[in-house]
């Protein structure tokens, strides 16, 4: 083999994961070089909310969360129920012992986290169950990034001011409370001091890719975008090399270990299809994850666990064609989700990842939840922002375009959107009679403190509001999600399988892998903790093992 450049690690994929793993095994002093397919930094978790779910991290237990790795476990082993090879009692322990070292690890290196401390676990009633698990990225100067600014990822909109997930469920109630509305007059003007200093300040997901890329920088990663990872090169079942493509020409990078940390294949149509039996119409990931990965590890005969889930949620199509991932709107009084016979049949409130997986189990017994519609009545649209709609603003073009339907009867707004009238009426009805008595009998939206969270600390019972009052507005409800959560088996090291035995110098994070998850969203930040952690696991498992790093000469 004509080798044209030699690294200790080769780490594919410019997510948060594989940031992570890059700057451990840099600093670890293992030459490291990170490719990314894609011609901008970050992938889905620069657009993400850019959350981390990590339990006993010294950060949150500053802010007062009294946690322990026991309890994080407890936690754990209640609500992952999986009994696949993802999700064994070994990669979860390694996830919570290591996952604290990481954050403080991180630390150390110059990244600064902020707590969520009011932000509850998805499951928060159960066993080993907390509030205030999560941190994220303090909000960041991206001209502290030099020449890469200007190719890291962005979403659609750029947020009009830096946000942090941790207060995100301030910003639809800013107008119905002093608390929240203080909440988000302290983020405005957060957000103005930084722009008087004249830097650009971003956060959440983009705002923690580039926290983290400035570490990577600094320990001297090698950084190459637009070069997607064709192959991988074994000689005697071990990972030699890999082989990559850059402008049209392919390369050949020698290396003992590769880190696969790309993401899945939400935006491969034929894969979808495959696995999901959806298209790649309601996906809010990012569009360079193709399944490059799982094509790989189908040809190698790599295990694979979990290829038929996702990381489900409720989503829009706006009126421009733009996906909205829906987390606060459906937790709001004065809303419900029906089908099309105008039945109720999950809880509006719950974790996204469990309603999607409603929305999905629905359509496949009754043919009529693919779309589904969200019903909001005239307080609804008055008191909270829908999107990026604010409270009273429905744009003309969004209802001319067929995004939102508005009728002043709930027969007319049934026949605009093919909803069974009778259903509808007696779904109401019941309701109504639920918001009444402040508890819902049926589904038990409001029961928990993480339906709560998002709800209106007004009402009896904040995630109940009756739908009396018009006029009424529908929109349409599709199974969108975060990113495929299947792929590649790993260990508790992070190393990849293969008939259950490891192939020597392959590790794999993040969404190209088999979720520590299972089925469940743990709590917010569940798809960029166990993609980090297994990460930084990942590359200290590497330094730990590869006891003589290749040559640094290049072979002209």
């Amino acid at each position: 083999m004509e080798w044209n450049e030699q690294f200790d690690v080769v780490v594919v994929g410019a997510g948060a994961g594989g940031i992570v793993a890059a700057i451990t095994a840099a600093n670890k002093g293992l030459k490291t070089v990170l490719i990314e397919k894609g011609k901008s930094w970050g992938g889905s978790s620069a657009l993400s909310g850019g959350g981390l779910w990590i339990p006993n991290n010294h950060v949150s237990k500053k802010a007062g969360l009294q946690d322990s790795e026991e309890e994080a476990l407890l936690y754990m082993d209640t609500i992952i129920t999986h009994d696949g090879p993802a999700a064994t009692r070994e990669r979860k322990e390694a996830y919570v012992k290591n996952g604290h070292v990481m954050v403080k690890y991180l630390e150390d290196l110059g990244m600064k986290w902020v707590a969520g401390t009011h932000y509850p676990d998805y499951y928060p009633e159960q066993p080993g169950g907390k509030i205030g698990r999560s941190i994220e990225g303090a909000i960041f100067d991206a001209r502290k990034l030099g020449a890469l600014e200007q190719s890291l990822r962005i979403g659609e909109i750029e947020p009009p001011i830096p946000l942090l997930s941790g207060k995100v469920a301030s910003l639809p109630k800013a107008f119905t409370n002093a608390k929240d509305f203080n909440t988000v007059v302290g983020m405005f003007a957060t957000g103005f001091k930084h722009k008087i200093k004249g830097e650009r300040a971003i956060s959440i997901g983009a705002g923690l890719v580039a926290g983290l890329l400035k570490i990577a920088l600094e320990q001297g990663v090698k950084l190459r975008l637009a070069t997607p990872l064709k192959d991988i090169i074994f000689e005697d079942e071990k990972v030699v090399g890999v082989e990559v493509e850059h402008n049209g020409e392919k390369g050949f990078i020698q290396t003992k270990a590769v880190i696969l940390a790309s993401g899945g294949f939400e935006r491969n149509p034929e894969l979808r299809k495959k696995y999901h039996n959806v298209g790649t119409d309601w996906t809010s990931a990012s569009p360079d994850n193709t399944g490059d990965i799982l094509l790989i590890a189908e040809k190698y005969g790599f295990d694979t666990d979990l290829l038929d889930d996702a990381w489900w949620g409720p989503a829009t199509l706006d009126q421009d064609g733009s996906r909205k991932f829906l987390v606060y709107e459906r937790s709001m009084p004065h809303c419900i989700i029906v089908d099309q016979e105008g039945k109720r049949y999950f809880n509006e409130s719950q974790s996204y990842t469990d309603a999607g997986h409603a929305i999905l189990e629905r359509q496949e017994a009754t043919g009529k939840a693919i779309p589904s519609w969200l019903i909001m009545e005239s307080r609804n649209r008055n008191k909270y922002i829908f999107g990026s709609m604010l409270p009273r603003m429905t744009p003309k073009d969004a209802i001319d375009k067929g995004f939102i339907k508005k009728a002043e009867t709930i027969e007319d707004l049934a026949k605009l959107c093919g909803i069974e009238l009778e259903g509808l009426r007696e779904t109401v009805a019941r309701f109504n009679g639920f918001v009444d008595q402040g508890v819902d009998e049926d589904f038990g939206r409001g029961n928990s403190a993480y339906d709560n969270y998002y709800g209106d600390p007004n009402y009896k019972n904040p995630n109940l509001g009756k739908i009396e009052k018009p006029p009424y507005y529908a929109v349409k409800i599709f199974p969108g999600d975060l990113g495929t959560k299947g792929g590649i088996v790993t260990n508790e090291y992070g190393q990849a399988l293969k008939n259950g035995e490891v192939v020597e110098g392959l590790y794999a994070t993040g969404n190209c892998s088999a979720s520590v998850m299972g089925r469940v969203y743990a709590g917010p930040g569940s798809t960029l903790g166990p993609t980090t952690v297994f990460g930084y696991i990942s590359a200290n498992h590497i330094h730990a093992n590869l006891l003589e790093p290749v040559a640094a000469h290049v072979k002209k």
